[in-house]
């Protein structure tokens, strides 16, 4: 490959590389240079038959990453859960859809970035557990998750092209229904796909009475489940010679989505996404160039069914638009530069409509955010280098600049008058300036070993609601909670970013050509700085919810994850079996105070037996295997969850024009806690800070029966 003159970012991507270094697998869309290695130890990308079996009886998106090791959930909707990565979830994590960092508008952070896009319509999945590198984004601590809708299709030269397909689903747990529907219309440089996906669903039934009976639900019924959304997508792509131009519409409309942590439900979200790219290739490398734009309009309200007070409407609109130019250079057969910007404008409001006529909601507007600002603007430059054929390394660095301001508030009325003042009389504006650092080297000596070591320094600045929710008035502050865990939450605008300091080592062992068996292995350790966490705000009752407030201390997190897999052989009749197995363990500690860190999934593991029968068929016996939660957070009263083993059929059949999935999950209809579901508030008196009982887990879901046929044409 000829050489390259180097921009002056280029040239300070190759000084600050040193002996460490590690390559960052190629988008669809990125340039492959020869000699470079393949991905990272700690990434998974999902495709494929692998994507189609994720898709299996869920309507979220977050839930497809499952077998992932080191990942699990935050529960929340149906379709709005929030991926947690080695015990860091929710903006800790970087994730992106079509390239775009979304943020949850909402003090529950119900419209989280991935309910934004529907399983039918994701075209490819990565995620980084590890050292992510520093092009794969900013403004967070942890892994990365980054989903891409479906890619454009073209025609041959000359000719022109019509495809579709179409699905349905139905699960009998809640009685959930779901369709989708993607059409393609495209000649050899141009192509336009629509894509639309329903879905509607009831209350879930766990797998036993977990709970008292009350306001017409059973004790086996897990209250405010229940939700309807619909995702809507067109996308319109331009291709010539080594240009690609691609621009994507995207509609959501979620009339009602239940939330059993939390003390509202959604009653509306509205969303209109933008979003044009360009990618170029050039002889210098290649191009890519962004820009976006999301309007959010969100509603909630109590809809428990026991209301003894009027409602309480909660409103909030939002708007992003963002920016991101990125160059990738090869400077040579074995050096690889990335370089860039982004910049993302966030605008939120956050309101609630008096309510009643008693002055704890009238007979003003409770203001919870006014025109709050988040302004992030963000350079980066990194190098890969191919140092000998076994060795090789990856560093990188990014510089952000994240400004938050917020205007003045005022409560429902005059008992709010003293809280407003307060926070009135602060200082509202704040500027961080963050720097992140990564720097690994993975070592290959044959075909049959891998290992990857580094050191990575990410920072994560404060979420609008962690600087700027101010009532600490009970009814306001339990509104504003997106952990699920039933306390209420005031926010410091003094707040300092989080940095966390990761090392983390990888190993890959498996036969030459990977398919008979492999093992991987991944410890780490992270100490973060200035963590976010909450303590009392005044005083705290144990057993009890309380009111709490974010502070910054230290804590610390370490695990190891485990994955493994081995073909066990061919019988003539039967097919082709192999034997699969995950495990992983992460241990959170809040070094200041020596408490245990909140929500972190205790030790877990699965074990399946897959079957692979003619072209057409793959059949899979599945155990999952969770250990009780015992390192509980004690400032909120974290609530204990018991051990558990689930045991799931499955079956599918794809011949590339049908595709049929149907099994049954939960098998022997175990009832269990989610270990991080949070507290169970889906009945009763929610409006009142311990009108609901201390000490119920959300339940998960009992036993499942379900289907689902695709057809392509």
């Amino acid at each position: 490959m000829k050489l390259v003159r180097m921009t002056p970012m280029a040239l300070v991507a190759s000084m600050m590389l040193s002996g460490a270094y590690a390559q960052v697998a190629p988008s669809i869309d990125s340039l492959t240079v020869t000699g470079i290695q393949d991905a990272p130890l700690t990434q998974t990308i999902l495709k494929g038959e692998k994507l189609n079996q994720s898709r299996v009886n869920t309507p979220n998106t977050a839930a497809m990453l499952l077998n992932i090791p080191g990942v699990s959930m935050y529960s929340g909707g149906g379709v709005s859960g929030l991926p947690a990565i080695h015990g860091l979830a929710d903006d800790r994590v970087s994730t992106n859809v079509d390239g775009m960092p979304l943020l949850s508008s909402c003090p529950n952070h119900m419209n989280s970035p991935l309910s934004y896009i529907s399983p039918s319509n994701v075209g490819s999945v990565k995620v980084i557990t590890g050292l992510s590198p520093v092009s794969a984004g900013g403004d967070s601590l942890g892994g990365v998750v980054s989903v891409q809708s479906l890619p454009p299709v073209f025609a041959n030269k000359g000719e022109t092209l019509t495809q579709g397909e179409v699905g349905a689903s139905y699960s009998s747990n809640a009685t959930a229904i779901g369709g989708n529907l993607n059409v393609t219309a495209a000649t050899d440089e141009f192509s336009a796909n629509y894509t639309i996906d329903s879905v509607k669903a009831g209350n879930y039934t766990a797998g036993g009475n977990f709970k008292a009976p009350g306001n017409g639900i059973s004790p086996s019924t897990v209250g405010a489940s229940r939700y309807i959304a619909t995702n809507q997508q067109l996308s319109l792509a331009w291709q010539k010679e080594n240009h690609l131009i691609e621009f994507k519409a995207g509609y959501q409309f979620i009339p009602f989505e239940g939330y059993a942590n939390q003390r509202m439900d959604m009653t509306k979200n509205q969303s209109e996404q933008f979003n044009l790219k360009y990618t170029g290739k050039y002889d210098w490398g290649t191009l890519e160039a962004q820009a976006y734009n999301q309007m959010v309009n969100h509603q909630m309200d109590d809809n428990t069914g026991s209301r003894t007070s009027p409602a309480m409407p909660m409103l909030a609109t939002s708007s992003t638009n963002g920016a991101i130019i990125k160059g990738t250079l090869p400077i040579s057969e074995t050096q690889l530069a990335r370089v860039g910007t982004e910049w993302q404008g966030y605008k939120l409001n956050d309101w609630w409509p008096p309510s009643g006529n008693s002055m704890m909601m009238s007979p003003n507007t409770f203001q919870n955010i006014n025109n709050g600002t988040r302004d992030r603007l963000a350079l980066f430059s990194e190098l890969e280098q191919q140092w000998s054929k076994e060795l090789m390394g990856l560093a990188g660095i990014r510089l952000e600049q994240v400004g938050e301001n917020a205007g003045n508030v005022q409560g429902y009325s005059s008992m709010y008058q003293s809280q407003a003042n307060a926070f009135n009389a602060q200082q509202h504006k704040q500027t961080d300036y963050n720097w992140d650092l990564t720097a690994l080297t993975r070592y290959k000596p044959d075909n049959t070993q891998n290992y990857e070591a580094g050191y990575s320094r990410k920072t994560r600045s404060p979420n609008l609601y962690e600087r700027y929710s101010w009532s600490t008035t009970p009814m306001a502050a339990i509104m504003n909670n997106f952990v699920g865990d039933g306390n209420g939450y005031v926010g410091q605008i003094t707040l300092a970013p989080e940095v966390a300091n990761t090392i983390s080592l990888a190993s890959d062992w498996h036969d030459a050509n990977k398919d008979v068996w492999g093992f991987k292995a991944n410890p780490y350790y992270t100490y973060v700085s200035n963590y976010i966490d909450a303590a009392c705000n005044t005083t705290c009752t144990v057993d009890r919810f309380n009111v709490l407030k974010y502070v910054n201390q230290d804590a610390q997190l370490y695990g190891l994850d485990l994955s493994g897999n081995v073909m066990l052989g061919k019988l003539q009749q039967l097919g082709r079996f192999q034997l699969t197995g995950q495990g992983s363990y992460t241990r959170g500690q809040n070094v200041t105070t020596g408490d245990n860190l909140y929500n972190i999934m205790p030790l877990n593991g699965k074990l399946g037996l897959v079957q692979y029968l003619g072209a057409n068929w793959t059949n899979t016996i599945e155990g999952q295997f969770v250990a009780a939660k015992t390192n509980l957070n004690a400032v909120r009263n974290e609530i204990a969850t018991g051990g558990y083993s689930l045991y799931n059929l499955r079956a599918s059949y794809d011949d590339k024009k049908y595709r049929v999935n149907f099994g049954i999950e939960n098998l022997l209809n175990k009832l269990y806690a989610l270990p991080q579901g949070g507290a169970y508030l889906g009945q009763g008196n929610t409006m009142s800070m311990n009108g609901v009982p201390w000490g119920t887990a959300v339940a998960g879901m009992g036993r499942t029966f379900y289907v689902s046929a695709n057809m392509k044409f």
